[in-house]
């Protein structure tokens, strides 16, 4: 009798246990450590990849009322592509607005402050620091070289392209893990009518 009712609400439970993995992997997964002077950025992206899973939680309501593996397979297709351009921008603007400092990526601006301690030390040895020497040389604080206002800028935008990451990777699994289950009953059937 048990086991019965298991086995028609199996699908239900599989998307629910992957919507709930994807829930508590929000916060046992380590986000990056690219925030070095804001102490917000943590909580930030912790409540944006929350609000992420509980986005991709709306494909668990849609696929109880979707049998179709064309639609699952085009979302799947969809979220998949979207994933690793996202991912591609989010890598390409990570090496670009961070700075490596005592193995942590330190968001830095696009304008610097009026004294450039950059010029200062070319002044002093004849030379530029290298891009990835020039945290070295303020002490790992950004703001001693770019303003705060580009620095915050950065910081939203890497945020913001983690964020739609980290939904594309969930809408990702609910919709792959769906299809899965679709095609698993649509060819079981097909083999119980023979």
């Amino acid at each position: 009798m048990l086991v019965a009712k298991l086995k028609e609400v199996w699908k239900e439970i599989t998307l629910l246990s992957t919507w709930i993995a994807l829930v508590t992997g929000a916060f046992i997964i380590p986000l990056p450590s690219w925030h070095a002077t804001d102490q917000n950025t943590g909580f930030f992206m912790k409540f944006g990849v929350f609000v992420a899973t509980v986005l991709a939680g709306f494909l668990i309501l849609y696929s109880l009322r979707n049998k179709t593996t064309k639609t699952w397979m085009r979302l799947s297709i969809g979220f998949i592509a979207l994933f690793i351009v996202g991912y591609t921008m989010y890598h390409f603007a990570r090496e670009a607005k961070t700075l490596p400092y005592l193995d942590k990526d330190i968001v830095i601006g696009e304008e610097m402050v009026d004294d450039n301690p950059f010029e200062a030390f070319n002044l002093s040895h004849g030379f530029l620091p290298s891009r990835n020497e020039q945290m070295m040389v303020v002490l790992g604080d950004p703001e001693k070289a770019w303003t705060k206002q580009s620095i915050m800028s950065n910081r939203i935008q890497l945020m913001i392209l983690l964020f739609f990451c980290y939904l594309f990777s969930a809408g990702f699994m609910i919709s792959f893990c769906n299809l899965i289950i679709l095609y698993k009953e649509k060819y079981t059937i097909k083999i119980e009518e023979k």
